[in-house]
Formats: C-alpha cells, sequence, structure tokens
C-alpha cells in the first residue's frame, strides 16, 4: 500500500505551483503591448484616404502596392501625385511637354499596379519649385490621411530624396510612411547597364 506523505503532498503543490506560475509569465501578452497593437490597428484603421508621390522609377511602385495594402481592409481613396519640378528659370507656367509626358507615362504606370489589387486611383500633376511643398499643399487641399513616399538608392539621388523625405515628415499634418527599397532589388541606372551589343 502507497504511503502519501503530508510532506510529498505539499512538495508537489508547490512545483505545480511554480511551473504554472512560469507558463502564465512566459505566454502572458504584456498590457502595453495589447494596447500599442490597438492603438496601431485603430490608427490604421483611420486610414481612408491615401498620396502616393510617383516617379517612373522603381521605388514608386513598391509604394503604390503598399498603399494599396495599407487602405484595402476599409477601402480606402488613392491619389497618385506627380510633381514636375520647374527651375526657376522658367515660368510655372511655361511648356514642358517632355516632362509632361513623363509624368503622364508615370501616372499611368501607377494606375495600372494600383488596378492589380482592384483599386481606381486619382491621378494629379502639379508644378512646383518644391517637391515637398507641392506634396504637402496637395495632401491639405485633398485632406489625406497618409503620405506614402518611395526612395531609391540609385534611381534617384539619395541627397535628394532624404531631404524631400525629412522635410515632408517634419512639417506634414498626417502620417508620413517612407519605403526604402533595398540596394540589391534597385534597377540598374542606363549608363551602369552592361554592353551585351555584339563584338564587331
Amino acid at each position: 500500500m502507497v504511503q502519501i506523505e503530508p510532506l510529498g503532498i505539499l512538495l508537489a503543490a508547490l512545483f505545480v505551483i511554480s511551473v504554472g506560475g512560469l507558463l502564465i509569465w512566459m505566454f502572458r501578452v504584456p498590457k502595453g503591448s495589447t494596447m500599442s497593437a490597438a492603438r496601431a490597428y485603430s490608427s490604421l484603421s483611420a486610414v481612408h484616404k491615401v498620396l502616393v508621390a510617383i516617379t517612373d522609377a522603381f521605388p514608386s511602385e513598391r509604394a503604390i502596392g503598399l498603399g494599396c495594402r495599407l487602405g484595402q481592409e476599409q477601402g480606402a481613396e488613392m491619389l497618385l501625385l506627380n510633381v514636375i519640378l520647374m527651375p526657376y528659370s522658367m515660368a510655372l507656367d511655361d511648356p514642358a511637354p517632355e516632362e509632361e509626358k513623363k509624368a503622364e507615362n508615370a501616372l499611368d504606370m501607377g494606375a495600372a499596379i494600383a488596378q492589380r489589387y482592384g483599386y481606381k486611383v486619382t491621378k494629379r500633376t502639379v508644378r512646383n519649385r518644391s517637391i515637398p511643398d507641392a506634396i504637402l499643399h496637395i495632401a491639405e487641399e485633398e485632406d489625406v490621411d497618409a503620405i506614402i513616399l518611395g526612395v531609391g538608392v540609385k534611381s534617384r539621388a539619395s541627397s535628394q530624396w532624404g531631404k524631400t523625405s525629412l522635410e515632408i515628415m517634419r512639417r506634414a499634418n498626417c502620417e508620413v510612411i517612407v519605403d526604402k527599397v533595398p540596394l540589391e532589388e534597385e534597377p540598374m541606372a542606363a549608363d551602369e547597364k552592361p554592353d551585351i551589343s555584339p563584338s564587331s
């Protein structure tokens, strides 16, 4: 006959309580984390209009995809904006057919990307002396909830987009998301592509 000692019962109970307490501690979600996650979800759910600054460079394609995913659940509107940077030597309304054509092609490309996600977008082209000023002005005028910027490494001077991003983040009254393209995904510039023409 097995004899049960009170001391053994006590030790077994203490062991069970210790293991149980350890498991609870390990799997418990901190209260602060739960609140942070709830705030993040609430912030994303509040995004009903997104502005994506687009160029004909690869980074903007990523930014459009990011914008679609960001607003997909709540059916957010998307505004594709192309800024034509005008030099001070020209008036803002001076003819710039080449730049206008580039802007049109870039916006069409962006709209086609968004269409893959089931998005119908609004396209706008504006002229300005400053890219940040143009983006921020349109963001306020359109009452957007988020601005998405695609930042490349080689296809656009990093110093230019770095200053642009910092200026927009500093002055914007809405959320700003900057998507930087990994170096290995950056397309080669025209002068960096290998010469594959047949040798004479």
